[in-house]
């Protein structure tokens, strides 16, 4: 399978990370290599993984976590941005074509906003503004359920025709675009991305079950097709989406699909440890599988809801999650295979429970796994890149998010 607030607790973690700064140079240097524009170090298309020219990667081990933000981002964008269409590059094997597939792109697109997010980085918010360009080519508006009926406008899994072959549409993919969405909204106040991120959230209520002879019946799809499985993250992730926008707009309408999403995933996929399988087959058969953005959704939405409603009911499920979840993961080779992508979905929303229930675990597993994955980093700034895209951009991510970039799902 695929896969504004900062605390004092986040200014006493900053100030650990932040005293060993490496200076203005590592700053500058990654800042000049990240820009939007085609350069002769850009290729069209970029060279694969192992070709690439290096770039600079030699920061001392004891550097910031807002340097590590920026050299990582240097690193993505000289070894895969594609600036003449503002994409990304599918190298080093992709099912996507040339091009990255959607969910690589959205994970490209939270690194860059919670980037431009940190305190003191704004010069990356140009970035943000190419990324909504770079969407525009995943677009679909002529979405059918599979019942043939129409759907309100989404983005397909590959870009669309001539850049692409296009592909299906999944809703946890979407629901990663809202969030993205929701989040450069908050970033910018550009209020075209609220506007994006809510027609997301109507395409996504139409992918709700109604088959009442399905195991488990309700919950989103994972895959706009009849008989598709129900995860986890489309659920939780999606349940996030409809409480931020209740929160910025009011819609209290979203607020009520976002908790029959959330119910749903509590009651078919949570277990008596607070974790949460994975997904739940047509008849009925749950995949156990224990994956950290699963748990990191589930987290996040309880929070929200906690904070929509008042109900104190759904930061104590947050809080079992979280807890069970750190406990399972630990800080060694459990957390560590469940890839950069997962676990900075997970991270973002453990940051999210800190602030309004503060555990000094979270910062010490996110700032162990942090040190882990530097510490294993490619000569051309890469991390895993035999997962392209999906194995730098989340670091981005992480690396904002020790630096006090505020957490949002």
């Amino acid at each position: 399978m695929r896969r504004s607030r900062v605390t004092a607790w986040w200014r006493t973690v900053a100030g650990v990370l932040l005293g060993c700064l490496a200076g203005s140079s590592a700053l500058t240097a990654a800042t000049a290599a990240a820009g939007e524009a085609p350069t002769a170090a850009t290729p069209p298309v970029p060279t694969p993984t192992g070709t690439a020219p290096t770039v600079a990667a030699t920061v001392a081990a004891t550097s910031s976590p807002r340097v590590r933000a920026a050299q990582s981002y240097t690193a993505l964008q000289h070894n895969y941005y594609v600036a003449s269409e503002s994409l990304y590059s599918g190298t080093p094997t992709n099912s996507c074509s040339t091009y990255s597939c959607l969910w690589p792109f959205t994970n490209a697109t939270a690194g860059t906003v919670f980037l431009a997010a940190t305190p003191g980085e704004s010069r990356f918010l140009p970035g943000v503004t190419a990324r909504r360009v770079g969407l525009g080519h995943y677009a679909d508006d002529a979405e059918v359920s599979p019942s043939g009926a129409p759907q309100p406008p989404a983005y397909q899994s590959a870009a669309a025709p001539p850049l692409g072959p296009g592909g299906a549409t999944y809703f946890d993919d979407n629901a990663w675009v809202g969030l993205d969405l929701v989040h450069a909204y908050e970033v910018t106040s550009d209020a075209t991305y609220l506007a994006m991120a809510q027609n997301e959230f109507n395409y996504v209520v139409t992918g709700w079950d109604t088959n009442s002879a399905d195991g488990c019946p309700g919950g989103i799809y994972w895959e706009d097709v009849a008989g598709s499985q129900r995860n986890a993250t489309a659920n939780g992730a999606n349940a996030e989406l409809g409480i931020e926008l209740d929160l910025l707009t009011h819609d209290s309408t979203d607020l009520l699909w976002a908790e029959y999403m959330y119910a749903w995933a509590v009651k078919c996929l949570g277990t008596a440890s607070g974790l949460y399988d994975d997904h739940v087959q047509p008849n009925g058969t749950v995949d156990t599988t224990i994956w950290s953005y699963n748990q990191g959704v589930m987290v996040g939405a309880g929070v929200l809801l906690n904070k929509a409603t008042g109900t104190a009911s759904f930061l104590t499920q947050a809080e079992q999650t979280a807890n069970a979840a750190v406990a399972y993961f630990g800080t060694g080779p459990v957390l560590v295979n469940q890839g950069t992508a997962f676990n900075a979905i997970y991270f973002r929303d453990l940051f999210l429970l800190n602030q309004v229930a503060p555990d000094s675990a979270y910062a010490a597993e996110a700032t162990s796994f942090g040190a882990t994955m530097w510490s294993q980093r490619q000569s051309t700034g890469l991390f895993n890149p035999q997962y392209g895209v999906n194995g730098t951009a989340p670091m981005v991510e992480l690396y904002a998010l020790l630096a006090g970039s505020p957490p949002t799902p």
